[in-house]
C-alpha cells in the first residue's frame, strides 16, 4: 500500500463521524490506479462492499462529499460503473443500521436488489435500510441522499420498519421538496457557514422523516412533525414565490396538510404563512435589483418576476420593508 494511501486511510479513520457543520470530501484522485477500488472499498463505501468495477476501460474513479449534521448527513456520491453488496453476514457483523433516502441524479442504468429487484431511474427517491442485505449495480452515476439514524426513524414510524427496504418515495409534495432541498444544499454548501450547514441538514432530516411518514401512513403528524412541515413550506415558498397565485391554501394543499395545521407550524416559529410569502417575494426582488445579471430588466418586470401583479403594491411594500424605493435600490447597487 502506498504511503499516500496510508495517510488517507489514517485521516479517514480519525475523521468519522466528523464535526457537525463540516464538509468531508473523498476522491480517488491521487490514488494509484491499481489501488483505487480497494481505497473506495476501505474508506468510502463502509456500509457496502464494492465487488468489482464494471469497466476495465480506464482506472476506477469516484468522489464522495458529506455534510455532517447533528442527527444526519447529506451525501453526494459519484463514480464509474460499479457493483456493490451488503451481505446478511456483514449486516450481522457491523453495527450499522442507518436508513438512507437516496436520490439518483444521473445514471444510464441502475438496479437495486433490496428485498425485491427494481430498476432505478434518474429522479427516483429510494429508501435503503442498512440492517438488511442490499445489492446495487450502477453505470457511471451521481446520486445524493440523506442518512438518518434508525432511532430517529423509529420515533416517527414505530419499531416495525420492515416495509422500508427498497421503498420508492413519490417525487411529489414533500418528496419533491426534499429532493430540491438536498440538491440545493449540496450545491451551496461551500458558501454556507458551519451553522447554516447544520440547519440545512436538520431541515433535510425533518423533511425526510415527514416524507417517510406520509408514504407509510398516508399522512404525517403535523403536530409532531411541525418543523418538518415548516421547513418544507419554506422550501416550497422559496421555490414558487414568483407565482402570483401562491397562497397559504396552495402551500397547505401541496404539502398534504390542512391550512390550520400549517398555520400552527408557522406560529411555533413566530411567523405568518402569508407574511413569509410576501417577504420572500420582496427579498427575491431585492436580490434581482442588486444583481448585474438583471440590469437589462426594468423595475416593473422584476416585480412581475417576483410574484407581484400590481406595481404600486410592490413599490409600497418594498419601501416599507427596506426603507427605499425599488428604483433607488437599483441605483444604489
Amino acid at each position: 500500500m502506498s504511503q499516500a494511501r496510508d495517510r488517507r486511510l489514517d485521516q479517514a479513520s480519525h475523521a468519522p463521524p466528523g464535526t457537525a457543520g463540516t464538509i468531508v470530501e473523498l476522491t480517488t484522485d491521487g490514488v494509484a490506479p491499481a489501488e483505487r477500488l480497494d481505497y473506495w472499498r476501505e474508506v468510502v463505501l463502509r456500509r457496502m462492499v464494492p465487488t468489482k468495477a464494471l469497466t476495465e476501460a480506464r482506472p476506477f474513479r469516484g468522489r464522495l462529499r458529506r455534510i455532517i449534521g447533528f442527527d444526519g448527513e447529506l451525501i453526494e456520491h459519484a463514480s464509474d460503473p460499479i457493483m456493490a453488496t451488503r451481505s446478511a453476514r456483514r449486516c450481522r457483523a457491523d453495527d450499522c443500521d442507518d436508513i438512507t433516502i437516496d436520490l439518483m441524479m444521473d445514471c444510464a442504468s441502475a438496479h437495486l436488489d433490496h428485498g425485491l429487484e427494481r430498476r432505478v431511474r434518474p429522479g427516483d427517491l429510494c429508501v435503503m435500510d442498512y440492517s438488511r442485505p442490499i445489492e446495487v449495480v450502477r453505470s457511471r452515476h451521481r446520486a445524493v441522499g440523506i442518512i438518518l439514524s434508525r432511532w430517529r426513524v423509529r420515533d416517527v414510524l414505530g419499531d416495525d420498519l420492515s416495509a422500508l427496504a427498497g421503498l420508492r418515495l413519490p417525487a411529489r409534495g414533500i418528496g419533491a421538496l426534499l429532493q430540491s432541498h438536498m440538491r440545493l444544499t449540496l450545491d451551496e454548501a461551500p458558501q454556507l457557514t458551519p451553522a447554516e450547514r447544520i440547519a440545512a441538514v436538520a431541515a433535510a432530516v425533518d423533511m425526510a422523516l415527514a416524507a417517510l411518514a406520509v408514504e407509510r401512513t398516508g399522512k404525517a403528524d403535523v403536530a409532531g412533525d411541525g418543523d418538518a412541515f415548516y421547513h418544507a413550506a419554506r422550501a416550497l415558498i422559496d421555490r414558487d414565490c414568483a407565482n402570483p397565485e401562491l397562497t397559504p391554501d396552495l402551500v397547505a394543499l401541496s404539502l398534504g396538510c390542512s391550512r390550520a395545521s400549517l398555520y400552527r407550524a408557522f406560529v411555533r416559529h413566530g411567523e405568518s404563512v402569508a407574511a413569509v410569502i410576501w417577504a420572500t417575494r420582496l427579498e427575491q426582488a431585492r436580490r434581482m435589483l442588486a444583481s448585474s445579471t438583471h440590469l437589462g430588466r426594468n423595475v416593473s418586470e422584476i416585480a412581475f418576476r417576483s410574484g407581484f401583479v400590481d406595481q404600486s403594491t410592490f413599490n409600497r411594500m418594498f419601501k416599507r420593508r427596506y426603507g427605499t424605493t425599488p428604483r433607488e435600490a437599483r441605483e444604489q447597487a
